[in-house]
């Protein structure tokens, strides 16, 4: 990306400006940015300002180039839900970008927020977001492919869909490690693990619905007739969001199907344990008989005088715990 002389002005640290000229995209100052949202020059090409962190400060200035309140709001709170609203003349779209905590190992998903005019694209989120930082590489790469807002927008969605496949391959590889864990017994990690990605998986599904219904208005209203040479390229985004929910929907199968396997080995498994103690017991009881009936303080009892009377005893106990323990092992119980 090749930059301007004149450094991006220091009193918006958080903003950061773009435009596309006769020689390629250039990073420019922020207020001839901030000029051109104003008042666009007619034909000029269009800007992107990206909002990093924003604060009441960036909220102020969004509000100051017209911005509705509410969407304003929006961006400020977070935490909202994937959706397209059209202010006029222009549209303020929340999607989210996925990637994968590479400490924590688990799925992450980034909010971004977009403001799309006829001449910019303002693009606010928190932290470094990569889906932007691809999108910003691809116009550079090739300006007269992006030339106006919408194939922008295409961009940007575009590499935000696309961000959601490494994750669900790192989530598809997790479970099969999971069902070999379940296979070989598992633990009581596996199910805390099972439940982790289950969760995740339903996160990201709750993400991917509303966007593919996004991409879905954009074909119907913003596209129909009007702009026709970027129809396929938004139904590719569309087709890949309809992938990305049928992997999702396998996905959840396979880790049902791998949690309901492992519930039903812990079953198995306690049941063998009841059967085997409940054999133990019954071998048990059998010597605690003979040595209760034997134990009882009767005066005419021939066997507490007879010679081989505790001998016999002893081995009365043993022969009838042998016979049961043979018993109990035929019938699988030991």
């Amino acid at each position: 990306m090749s930059s301007s002389s004149v450094a991006p002005a220091t009193r918006h640290p958080r903003l950061r400006a773009y435009r596309a000229r006769a020689d390629g995209v250039h990073v420019v100052p922020v207020e001839e940015a901030l000029a051109h949202i104003r008042q666009p020059a007619p034909d000029a090409p269009p800007v992107w300002l990206t909002v990093v962190d924003p604060g009441p400060e960036e909220g102020q200035l969004l509000r100051s180039l017209g911005f509705h309140p509410l969407a304003v709001e929006d961006t400020l709170r977070g935490r909202q839900r994937p959706k397209l609203e059209r202010y006029g003349a222009y549209a303020f779209v929340v999607v989210y970008a996925a990637h994968i905590n590479p400490q924590r190992q688990r799925m992450a998903l980034q909010e971004l927020h977009a403001f799309l005019g006829p001449h910019y694209v303002i693009t606010v989120h928190d932290g470094t977001l990569p889906a932007e930082r691809e999108a910003l590489a691809r116009w550079c790469a090739d300006p007269g492919r992006f030339a106006d807002t919408l194939a922008l927008g295409y961009n940007l969605l575009d590499t935000v869909v696309d961000s959601f496949f490494p994750v669900i391959d790192h989530l598809s590889d997790r479970i099969d490690a999971l069902e070999q864990e379940v296979f070989l017994g598992g633990s009581r990690s596996t199910v805390a693990r099972l439940l982790q990605t289950r969760r995740e998986l339903a996160y990201l599904r709750r993400v991917v619905g509303p966007m593919r219904e996004i991409v879905g208005s954009i074909l119907r209203r913003d596209l129909a007739g009007r702009r026709t040479d970027l129809v396929p390229y938004f139904q590719d985004v569309h087709d890949h969001l309809l992938r990305i929910a049928e992997e999702i929907d396998a996905l959840r199968e396979l880790l049902t199907a791998a949690l309901e396997a492992h519930l039903s080995a812990a079953s198995h498994q306690l049941n063998d344990i009841v059967r085997t103690l409940t054999a133990w017991s019954i071998i048990l009881m059998g010597a605690s008989w003979i040595a209760g009936v034997y134990g009882m303080n009767f005066e005419h009892m021939p066997e507490l005088h007879w010679r081989w009377g505790y001998p016999f005893a002893l081995g009365l106990m043993v022969s009838l715990a042998l016979v049961l323990a043979v018993y109990f092992r035929r019938r699988g119980w030991m």
